[in-house]
């Protein structure tokens, strides 16, 4: 009787440290992983920082003052020496720039210098008929970096909305 007994006291025994050392490898596998997700996420900003510097950083954001006399549904913007930017826009996008968000729409590596800019926006006015607003800006660049918001205000005397760029 005793035999059976101390069988069953000896097995729990030597299962329990197993279990404590598998606890103690899924905690330090766990740890291993948080640590190669910190490094991934600090060799990937190193890399941004070397990649595009803020020196030739040139972000572009757009936003919606108003939104009673203008509805966007695409943008281009081009330029000679940068890529061209392109965004199509989804209901849910529009719903978030009438309630006053800013939308990031691209960030580009450009040089000091002049940059000429083509910027289109289609979109349908308050009567649902399709309207463009254009803007052709030139914008110096200089050695910091450079933010522009591209904002779509409301005009109530021309009932109409107009485009313009703003420096940050």
């Amino acid at each position: 009787m005793k035999a059976p007994i101390l069988l069953a006291v000896s097995l729990l025994l030597s299962v329990l440290p197993g279990h404590a050392g598998e606890a103690a490898l899924a905690a330090d596998v766990s740890q291993v992983k948080q640590s190669v997700l910190e490094l991934n996420r600090e060799l990937y900003q190193l890399e941004q920082d070397l990649l595009s510097p803020a020196t030739t950083r040139l972000a572009l954001y757009l936003s919606l003052q108003g939104g009673e006399y203008f509805e966007p549904l695409a943008l281009e913007i081009r330029s000679e020496a940068l890529p061209p930017v392109l965004h199509i826009y989804t209901e849910r996008q529009i719903q978030a720039l009438k309630m006053g968000a800013v939308q990031p729409l691209a960030s580009l590596d450009a040089g000091p210098g002049q940059h000429a800019l083509q910027i289109t926006l289609k979109g349908l006015d308050n009567s649902g008929q399709p309207q463009t607003l254009q803007l052709n800006p030139v914008v110096e660049k200089t050695t910091g970096p450079l933010l522009l918001e591209l904002q779509v205000t409301d005009n109530p005397q021309q009932r109409r909305a107009q485009l313009q760029l703003q420096r940050w």
